[in-house]
């Protein structure tokens, strides 16, 4: 058996921005048995234990910052391994776990703290997920319309934003109604989007290849037995086929994205595509999104038309 001090011993996590199918891959990663999921992100933990703050209706935090190895500060490692091993031992307890499993902590919050969290924890393991930016557009939309969120306004080019939360349906009188959601432009949901993205990518493309797997949410729907698989290999654990969940999934959660989105609001997907041309096609290596993303949100116009 590794005792507790080991638990930590390269750590798993699942970043991606949100709505991207982080929730759905852990889940089937946490069913095997030489996995400890811990339960949905943490944030309590890492707010409260780690003082990181992590804008949420769940911490109450107003505030999500960019973070690096910079801002480590003495012994917070330390309370944040102490809170995680008392996590894993009432998961191992109530799951029947292995006690010798790897710990997993899946957050999207950490796409703009991917440094901060390698400086803590540097043999970590990271898996990314990412999905595509119409779909993750539209599921947002539909999030925000029961928890109110503000798009910051970039003040320092070199921090990638993440979303303030907002306790009040109504955006306070100072603030860019368009920023703000439910009723917002969907173009700063979409730039979440680019700017998480390319955070993690940017981090990524700095690490040994051994540290990480890149996967897509739409390849994980439509074959998940093979990409947990994937999973698993680059994990060095045993094959194990989660079926129960695998036959929840739903194959049609990114078949509909396009009725989500209003004509203006498709327009403004659009032509927030058409401003980042090329610059699309730097965030997942080897893959043109520029031209992808353009014809896929022009034809889910031309469906609603149809409908």
């Amino acid at each position: 058996m590794i005792e507790k001090k080991d638990r930590l011993k390269k750590p798993i996590f699942v970043v991606g921005c949100m709505r991207s199918g982080t929730t759905l891959l852990s889940k089937l990663l946490g069913e095997h048995p030489g996995i400890i999921h811990c339960g949905f992100e943490l944030k309590d933990i890492w707010s409260t234990e780690g003082n990181v703050p992590m804008s949420s209706p769940k911490t109450g935090d107003t505030s999500c910052p960019c973070l690096d190895e910079n801002d480590i500060k003495p012994g917070q490692l330390e309370q944040l391994t102490q809170a995680f091993h008392k996590r894993m031992d009432e998961v191992i307890k109530k799951k029947k776990k292995n006690e010798d499993g790897t710990f997993l902590n899946k957050n999207p919050h950490f796409c703009n703290k991917m440094a901060f969290v390698n400086g803590l924890f540097p043999d970590a393991r990271f898996i990314w997920i990412y999905r595509d930016l119409p779909n993750v557009v539209a599921s947002m939309k539909k999030l925000f319309d029961d928890n109110s969120h503000y798009w910051p306004i970039q003040e320092n080019d070199d921090a990638t934003r993440c979303w303030i939360y907002h306790p009040e349906k109504c955006p306070p009188d100072d603030v860019d109604n368009t920023r703000f959601f439910p009723g917002g432009d969907v173009r700063y949901l979409a730039e979440y989007w680019y700017e998480n993205n390319k955070a993690v990518s940017r981090f990524l493309a700095n690490q040994e290849q051994n540290r990480f797997l890149i996967i897509k949410e739409e390849e994980l729907i439509d074959n998940p037995g093979e990409i947990i698989d994937q999973c698993f290999q680059f994990l060095d654990l045993p094959k194990y086929v989660p079926e129960k969940l695998i036959q929840k999934i739903d194959s049609n959660r990114n078949s509909l994205w396009h009725e989500r989105l209003t004509d203006a609001e498709l327009q403004s997907l659009h032509h927030f595509v058409l401003q980042q041309g090329a610059n699309l096609d730097n965030i997942i290596p080897g893959k043109a999104l520029y031209m992808q993303y353009k014809k896929q949100i022009l034809n889910g116009y031309v469906r609603n038309k149809k409908m």
